[in-house]
């Protein structure tokens, strides 16, 4: 059977450099099957922790009235195949009580397979902020990718994923909140602004209770930083922070797309410039260096 071509064109393409054209690919390298159902598992690497109940349904009912128009892309693997691409589509055909589905096969390694995933559900817009940064993590712990080879990759600006990755940093309850999308990636990076948990936790329910927009949410967390903290047992007053001090603050932070804290005493200061590891180092001295290294 001929394979279908305007398919095998874009999935090749998703990741530059990673896949032959479709004139240099052979047939022991990516092929088209149609595979038993019993053959084919689900991706361990799989970037999509959730999945929409309800769209999910409109799809087995889609496939089992028109069967699945589009093949899936596996691997082999020691068991049957595994799925790189197309997981929805699987257990589409699953529920809807098929026994074969098409497939393209492609020999790929754990490092390939990830990569097409992640691209192929941010080419859909499948992932959740939360899903995207951890997955710009992993490539980035398991296979030793910079920030850049990250974004390079995933077809999008280094900043892009500096900003992704900073969302990390959130605790685990407004993580949460993104990802559920009460709060938006947005919302969650104007949150890094506070340090003071309570703080947090305080403002993060009141962005979903009072639908505050991330430039309120942001309004917000500078005229809680206008303050110093005081402790119940502290005599101390609040201490108003100059509002050219905190234009400077929101202008780097903006520029160099991190947490960044002005401090001033008796006419001199300091400036504390957040990262998030090494690579974020690197990236932050490249900018102050002058250097474009995006």
């Amino acid at each position: 059977m001929t394979r279908q071509s305007g398919l095998g064109r874009g999935l090749s393409a998703l990741i530059p450099g990673s896949a032959t054209t479709e004139k240099e690919t052979s047939e022991d390298e990516e092929r088209f099957a149609w595979l038993p159902l019993s053959e084919v598992v689900a991706n361990p690497l799989q970037p999509r922790t959730r999945f929409d109940d309800k769209k999910q349904q409109q799809l087995v009912e889609s496939v089992r009235t028109h069967g699945v128009l589009q093949p899936i892309l596996v691997r082999l693997a020691p068991f049957g195949y595994e799925v790189i691409a197309g997981e929805r589509r699987l257990r589409a055909a699953q529920e809807a009580g098929l026994t074969q589905i098409p497939a393209l096969v492609r020999q790929v390694d754990d490092q390939g397979s990830f990569e097409q995933a992640v691209v192929e559900n941010l080419q859909r817009d499948d992932l959740n902020a939360i899903e995207e940064a951890q997955a710009f993590s992993r490539l980035m712990e398991e296979f030793g990718f910079t920030q850049q080879e990250v974004a390079d990759r995933v077809g999008k600006g280094r900043p892009t994923v500096a900003n992704a990755l900073r969302l990390l940093h959130l605790r685990p309850t407004q993580q949460e909140m993104v990802r559920q999308g009460q709060i938006s990636a947005g919302h969650g990076r104007a949150l890094l602004g506070i340090d003071d948990q309570e703080a947090q936790n305080t403002l993060a329910q009141r962005i979903i209770d009072e639908e505050l927009s991330v430039r309120q949410t942001e309004k917000l967390v500078n005229d809680l930083n206008d303050h110093e903290i005081v402790r119940p047992t502290s005599e101390k007053p609040h201490v108003l922070r100059d509002a050219g001090v905190l234009e400077v603050e929101r202008v780097l932070s903006d520029r160099l797309a991190t947490k960044v804290a002005v401090s001033t005493k008796g006419g001199r200061g300091r400036i504390v410039v957040t990262f998030a590891d090494n690579d974020d180092l690197s990236r932050l001295f490249n900018l102050i260096n002058g250097e474009n290294s995006f």
